[in-house]
């Protein structure tokens, strides 16, 4: 039973591992601090939210061109507002901004911003309380001139295991071998004790006489 439940254990946090590292460009962690928003490592912002007010702070860096901002919304009730906006690097100047509607039936909304050179920008979520509309699913998706920063590399992790792997049952083979260089030395040996001379045979044959002779005595005595 301990062995099924630590497999079992094992198996889902391999599972875990696996759906972290598929859906980590996706499902990014979302931060509330301007001054350490979340670094983007891919195009799609997807979210959630309920009733309270909250804004939410990602970067990316814009290259010179035409960045591209796709905003579909859906609520469970009426229609409700979500704000994109592009600030600069520190936050202080609004440098475009995308009213995103989202409707029951699903809304799209979309804008562009032109940049005329490389700089890192700061992307807003921000969403107002709105106790009637319930809750907003979003997806935001940025297209053009944009980098993003490559996601850690998780998959480099098991790289090691698979590697010592191998090496453990190279080592087994070299034992076996030894104990076949050292068997026919054994083996070598017990022929030639097997040929000892008459005189010691019968010098072997005295004393085991003596021997019986001496514990024979020594069990009469008990």
């Amino acid at each position: 039973m301990k062995n099924n439940r630590n497999i079992n254990a094992l198996n889902l946090i391999l599972l875990t591992i696996l759906s972290l590292t598929f859906f980590g460009d996706i499902a990014q962690a979302q931060s509330t601090d301007i001054d350490n928003p979340t670094v983007l490592t891919s195009n799609i912002i997807e979210g959630e939210h309920e009733g309270e007010s909250e804004a939410l702070y990602y970067s990316f860096t814009a290259t010179k061109g035409d960045v591209k901002i796709t905003f579909d919304g859906k609520t469970k009730y009426y229609t409700g507002w979500v704000k994109v906006e592009l600030l600069n690097e520190d936050g202080s100047i609004e440098l475009f901004s995308l009213n995103g509607e989202a409707t029951s039936t699903s809304k799209r909304t979309a804008g562009t911003k032109r940049f005329l050179r490389e700089q890192k920008v700061i992307l807003r979520v921000s969403i107002e309380k709105d106790g009637l509309v319930g809750l907003i699913n979003y997806k935001i998706r940025l297209d053009g001139a944009v980098q993003f920063e490559a996601p850690p590399a998780t998959e480099e992790t098991p790289k090691p295991t698979t590697e010592e792997t191998p090496s453990q049952p190279a080592e087994s083979p070299a034992k076996p071998s030894e104990q076949t260089e050292e068997t026919p030395s054994t083996e070598s040996k017990t022929p030639a004790q097997a040929k000892p001379s008459p005189a010691k045979n019968a010098t072997k044959e005295k004393v085991k006489k003596k021997a019986k002779k001496v514990l024979d005595s020594i069990l009469d005595d008990q």
